[in-house]
C-alpha cells in the first residue's frame, strides 16, 4: 500500500509511524485505555479471544490502521481511517499514551488520516462534497482542541442514555396482525437489512438514494470479501443471540432491535445497539415494545444496567421514547467534521 510505504520512512523526532499489525493489538488496547483513564474514566478497548482489537466505538477489521512507535518500537499512539459510502464520508479516530502527550504524535496521526481522506475523496463522484469525521467526548479536551486547530468543527451531538432496572419490565402486547420473535442472526439479514435502510433513510447524515450517480467499487468489494473469509472472528462483542428481536407484519419486517450483551466498558451492562421502525409503522407503540422486549431479555439474564446512544437532535424524537421507558441521559459525544473537498452536499443535514 502506497501510504504504508511512505509511513515506514517517516521519522519524526523520537517516534515514527508504521502500519498496524495483529501483534500490536494488546499494546494498542493499553494505549487507548491509558488515555481513556485520564479523560473519560472508563476502559475503551479490549482484545478478544482471537486477538482482534475491539474499541468502544466499533472499527471494522477492514479499516486502515497505523501506530506510532518510539525508538524501542514501543507503541505510543494509534489511529484508524475508514472510507464511507462511495468515498463521500470518511472517519478517523485514535489515541496517544498520556506520557507522550504534547509531543506532536496526535498531530502526526491526524495528518496521516487527513492525507488518506484527501486521497480517498478522489474516488468520490465528481462535484460532491466530501468530509472527514471523528467523534469525541467532552472530557477529551486535548483531542477536541487538536481537531479544532486543524479545521474540524462540531456538527452534531450524540446523547447517551442509561437505565438501572429495579424490577422486571412489562412488555405491552402488539396488534393482532403483528408478531414478535427473536432474530436469527445467521439467516434474517435479507429481511432485516431493507427495513433498517428504510428506517434510517431520513436520519441526519444519510445519503438519499438517487442523489448522485455512483459506480460500484468492485475492487474494494472483492478485497473486503477476501478479508472477511480469511480473518477469524470473535463476535461476542457484536449483536448477541437472544437479545435481538424483530416485529413482523406477515413477511415484512416492521421494526427490530439489536443488542450487545458483552461490552468493552463494563461487564455488568447490556447495550441497545440499534433500534429501528419503518416509517409507516411508527407512532403505533412498536419502538416501546421492542425496547421493553430487549429489557426483559437483559433482566432474565441478570443484567440490570442498560445503555444506548442516540442523535440528540433526531427528527424522530427518539430521546422521548427512551425517556418514556425510564432511561436518563448521562453523557454526550460530539461529532466533528472537516471538509476535504468542496462540492454539492448530498447528505441530509437538517
Amino acid at each position: 500500500m502506497k501510504v504504508n510505504r511512505q509511513l515506514s520512512r517517516q521519522e519524526m523526532g523520537n517516534y515514527r509511524l508504521r502500519a498496524y499489525t495483529a501483534s500490536d493489538a494488546q499494546a494498542v488496547a493499553y494505549v487507548i485505555n491509558a488515555a481513556a483513564a485520564q479523560t473519560v474514566g472508563f476502559p475503551r478497548a479490549v482484545v478478544d479471544s482471537v486477538g482482534s482489537l475491539w474499541a468502544y466505538r466499533f472499527v471494522p477489521l477492514s479499516s486502515e490502521r497505523i501506530v506510532a512507535v518510539d525508538k524501542d518500537n514501543n507503541v505510543v499512539g494509534y489511529a484508524y481511517f475508514r472510507s464511507g459510502d462511495d468515498h463521500i464520508i470518511a472517519e478517523t479516530g485514535g489515541s496517544v499514551h498520556p506520557d507522550r502527550w504534547e509531543e506532536g504524535i496526535g498531530t502526526a496521526l491526524l495528518a496521516w488520516a487527513e492525507a488518506r481522506a484527501t486521497e480517498d475523496s478522489a474516488e468520490a463522484p465528481q462535484g460532491i462534497r466530501t468530509v472527514l469525521q471523528t467523534i469525541c467526548y467532552e472530557a477529551e479536551r486535548g483531542a477536541l482542541q487538536l481537531f479544532e486547530d486543524r479545521g474540524f468543527h462540531r456538527v452534531r451531538e450524540w446523547a447517551h442514555f442509561v437505565l438501572e432496572m429495579n424490577e422486571p419490565p412489562v412488555v405491552p402486547p402488539l396488534a393482532p396482525h403483528l408478531t414478535l420473535r427473536e432474530m436469527d442472526l445467521d439467516h434474517d439479514w435479507d429481511l432485516v437489512g431493507p427495513a433498517m435502510e428504510e428506517a434510517f433513510a431520513t436520519h441526519w447524515g444519510a445519503i438519499p438514494p438517487g442523489s448522485y450517480e455512483s459506480t460500484p467499487d468492485k475492487d474494494s468489494q472483492e478485497n473486503e470479501s477476501v478479508h472477511e473469509e480469511e480473518t477469524p472472528e470473535d463476535t461476542s462483542y457484536s449483536n448477541a443471540p437472544g437479545y435481538c428481536f424483530i416485529i413482523l407484519d406477515g413477511e415484512t419486517v416492521a421494526g427490530g432491535v439489536l443488542c450487545n450483551a458483552k461490552l468493552v466498558e463494563r461487564a455488568d451492562t447490556g447495550r441497545i445497539g440499534s433500534i429501528f421502525v419503518r416509517p409507516r409503522y411508527r407512532r403505533q407503540g412498536l419502538g416501546r415494545t421492542l425496547l421493553l422486549t430487549a429489557f426483559d431479555a437483559f433482566w432474565k439474564n441478570d443484567f440490570r444496567r442498560i445503555i444506548l446512544d442516540t442523535d440528540s437532535e433526531s427528527l424522530s424524537h427518539s430521546a422521548l421514547l427512551y425517556q418514556g421507558v425510564g432511561m436518563k441521559p448521562y453523557r454526550s459525544e460530539f461529532v466533528y467534521e472537516k471538509e476535504i473537498r468542496p462540492g454539492r452536499e448530498v447528505r441530509l443535514l437538517d
